[in-house]
Formats: C-alpha cells, structure tokens, sequence
C-alpha cells in the first residue's frame, strides 16, 4: 500500500523537480583548418583578430568581413563584445585556425534581436591571438 501511495505522489514531485532549469543549447564546432603550429591557444579574457562570414541556416550569406572590404574584427574572448556562441565556439582556437559554428538563436541574436528563429552558421578564421596584459 505505501508503494501505491508513494508512486502516486512520487511521481509528479519526481516531474516537477525535473522542469527546472532548461539546458543550454550547444554550439556545434567544426574544425575546417587546424595549423601545423600552435603556440598557444585562446581562452577568455584574450583578443582575437578574426574574419568571419556569416549565413542563415538556410545557406543565405548575410554578412562577409572579407567581401564588404571591411576589416577583420578584434574582440575579447569571454566578455560578451560579440555574441555568446562566439564565447563559447572560439575556446582553444589557435592563431591561422579556421572554424565553422553552428549557433542556436539563443546563443545568437535570440529574443534581444534581429527576430530570427532559426539557427546561424559563422565560418571563422582567427588571424591573430592577443593577451591582454592587466599588470602596468
């Protein structure tokens, strides 16, 4: 009788502790060109020198650093200069490294903006990998 009991009032106690906080969608990596050296890699808190293009997940490029005659961008790893899946997909990148991240819209411009659903695909190369030095 106490495991009738038990199972009738387990279970929904079981469910509702199980509806908290929802994970964190992931950034799909994929290492398109790896260089032969890497002194060091990227973590928060550097700088990274980085082209990049960018497409909707249908194929459509809606951003290209280097077709817009515009300049690589500098950015600091970890500190939210760019969009989190940038954060989060550009860990351990060595310099001359190239990457294709899949970047959920939460990770992307989600609910804050550009009112897409759908997911965004950044093909990155990091150029050059800086240090910031906070001692004088």
């Amino acid at each position: 009788m106490f495991l009738i009991v038990l199972s009738l009032f387990g279970s929904p106690m079981l469910a509702s502790a199980s509806r908290g906080k929802l994970a964190e969608a992931d950034v799909t990596i994929e290492v398109l060109h790896r260089p032969f050296i890497c002194h060091r890699k990227s973590k928060y808190g550097d700088m990274l020198l980085v082209h990049h293009d960018g497409y909707f997940e249908n194929g459509t490029m809606f951003y290209s650093s280097r077709r817009q005659s515009e300049q690589a961008m500098w950015f600091t790893l970890g500190i939210r200069e760019a969009i989190k899946g940038w954060d989060l997909g550009l860990q351990d990148m060595c310099s001359g490294e190239k990457r294709k991240l899949v970047i959920p819209p939460v990770l992307a411009y989600g609910e804050e903006g550009k009112g897409n659903e759908t997911s965004f695909v950044f093909c990155l190369q990091c150029m050059l990998l800086d240090t910031i030095s906070l001692s004088k």
